[in-house]
């Protein structure tokens, strides 16, 4: 199928939904391949690792076709930003809510709302930093929370300093939300095969939840259906095609997971972790967030960072932030709070003009942040300190010894119960 076709498929199936044309309860796909298409059924079954339990799932169903109005909500790395796409449109976690609308909305489909938190070069320990402020805060339903949230970290992953705690905190906490959403786990996958599937399924296993496996489904096909150039844009990144045939995969899961019988209880998250939810509770602090109830002192980060990343989805990510500027002193950022565990996300800047800044615990320094020749500006995370019983701590952010009149960013500060 070339990209061509693909295009001109693309455009009539957009020109039916502008047209209004009732879609709801059809079978709905956003790549439509030539013949009697077995292949591309094959395609769709093969990524429904698992369907989960369809408990919420069906609720969730029944108030968008109802007129209610609910949000679908997308949280991961560059995949979920819409990197490789032609457009931000053709993005998948775009065109996996236009499907939903079509398939469930009510009318037009306008009361099914869509937020978008993909942030580029991110793992997951950034995007449960973020989720409340990039997620939550843009929810504007009645009850202010996310119906459907899909998660995409498996190639962002790799070598994260929480090894998944932070992941399965954040899945456990969207679940026990008082709206009961759907929890979505998409495995995107590189050319060469890299992705982190197979770690991050026993999560999904553990709270019964929807999986979908772009690499079960797509790698057997590429060099057959496709060449591996027309699915990635550059290894990494799927391309417009690619996009759509993921947004094709949640939808045809969804469609398969209603048409079941209904499970006749919730999630059990009464279960054990598979690897910890010790991230649960986690406080994050902002440049402008409120910190009146901690003795806490921006020193030398005074300043906010006008230049940190913006996207389409999220626009500013994370708002304001503590930026040390070169007209700055050498004074410490220091703060006292109670806490087990530390997360510092700050910005990765290959720049000489960025330096490096030490983080100090209880007067032992635990870690210099130092940007990498690969960086561009992206958000990194670090853990400077772990422990499993909470005590009362000081933290000092200080810049290195000689990098004094150099720059330096830190995104969110986090602090774990």
């Amino acid at each position: 199928m070339s990209k061509k076709r693909f295009s001109r498929l693309l455009t009539m199936t957009l020109a039916i939904l502008c047209a209004g044309m009732p879609l709801a309860g059809a079978e709905f796909t956003w790549y439509t391949p030539d013949g009697d298409a077995d292949w591309y059924q094959e395609i769709l079954q093969d990524s429904q690792m698992s369907l989960g339990n369809n408990y919420r799932l069906l609720k969730v169903i029944e108030r968008a076709k109802a007129g209610e109005k609910i949000t679908i909500a997308t949280i991961g790395g560059s995949i979920t930003e819409g990197g490789g796409a032609s457009s931000y449109p053709d993005c998948w976690a775009c065109r996996f809510a236009d499907g939903f609308r079509a398939l469930y909305g009510a009318g037009d489909g306008s009361n099914v709302a869509f937020v978008n938190a993909g942030v580029a070069g991110t793992p997951s320990p950034f995007g449960w930093m973020r989720y409340e402020r990039d997620v939550v805060n843009r929810v504007e339903d009645d009850d202010g929370l996310p119906d459907i949230v899909v998660i995409e970290f498996a190639v962002n992953d790799y070598a994260e300093v929480t090894t998944h705690r932070a992941y399965e905190s954040m899945v456990k906490s969207i679940l026990e939300q008082p709206n009961e959403p759907v929890v979505i786990l998409l495995f995107a996958f590189f050319n060469s095969g890299f992705t982190l599937q197979d770690d991050l399924a026993p999560i999904g296993e553990r709270y019964d939840l929807m999986m979908i496996s772009m690499k079960n489904s797509i790698a057997p096909h590429l060099g057959k259906e496709w060449t591996a150039e027309e699915y990635f844009a550059d290894g990494d990144h799927p391309t417009s095609l690619g996009h759509g045939i993921m947004a094709d995969c949640i939808l045809a899961a969804i469609q398969t997971s209603a048409a079941q019988a209904p499970s006749e209880t919730d999630i059990d998250l009464t279960v054990a972790p598979a690897y910890g939810t010790t991230f649960m509770g986690m406080r994050n602090i902002f440049g402008d967030s409120d910190v009146s109830n901690l003795v806490f002192d921006r020193g030398g980060f005074a300043h906010d960072d006008s230049n940190s990343f913006r996207n389409t989805p999220v626009g500013r990510v994370c708002g304001k932030n503590f930026h040390h500027n070169i007209l700055d002193g050498d004074k410490a950022m220091t703060f006292t709070a109670t806490f087990t565990r530390l997360l510092i996300a700050w910005r990765n800047v290959a720049d000489e003009a960025y330096g490096s800044a030490e983080v100090w615990v209880d007067g032992v320094k635990k870690v210099t942040l130092t940007g990498t020749s690969d960086a561009w500006g992206q958000s990194v995370v670090s853990m400077p300190y772990v422990s499993w019983e909470p005590a009362e701590h000081t933290v000092e952010i200080r810049m290195a010894e000689g990098d004094e009149r150099k720059l330096f960013t830190i995104t969110c500060i986090s602090l774990v119960p």
